[in-house]
């Protein structure tokens, strides 16, 4: 009879034994993905660019990554001191300034604003985003490069 440690269950430890390569396996998986995760830039390849608007911070992300011509989802982020969100700004964006200026949909109350956009064939574009705030009313234009 085979002894094990479990007592009265014989094949208990045998079970265990069993799953140990598995486990390690996992282990070693889980390993592999935190390094390299670690090795990347944690830039977030949708994001296009940040830019200071007076006390705030804007930052643009154009989704699916990368942009392509055609239509685009615009993410504009706007937070205040310590991060906080800025839910209470007007927004509006355009893919270039021959384009009438639409406004970007809030998304909660998170200072995140949403809009679909088209950008035209070519090697670059840029969109241009509308911050409207109490008295405050400036155009920031982040660059974009598209994919082929």
């Amino acid at each position: 009879m085979i002894s094990s440690c479990s007592g009265d269950r014989p094949g208990l430890a045998r079970r265990r034994l069993d799953r140990a390569p598995a486990v390690a396996l996992l282990a070693a998986a889980a390993f592999c993905i935190g390094a390299f995760a670690g090795c990347s830039d944690s830039r977030d390849p949708a994001q296009i660019g940040t830019q200071a608007w007076g006390a705030y911070d804007v930052a643009v992300e154009l989704r699916p990554p990368p942009p392509r011509p055609g239509h685009n989802e615009v993410v504009v982020i706007v937070s205040g001191e310590h991060h906080r969100p800025v839910y209470d700004a007007l927004v509006s964006v355009r893919a270039d300034a021959t384009q009438p200026w639409v406004q970007a949909i809030e998304d909660g109350h998170v200072g995140v604003y949403r809009r679909a956009i088209v950008l035209a064939r070519g090697p670059a574009a840029s969109v241009q985003v509308r911050l409207q705030r109490g008295d405050a009313d400036s155009v920031l234009a982040f660059p974009v490069t598209l994919a082929p």
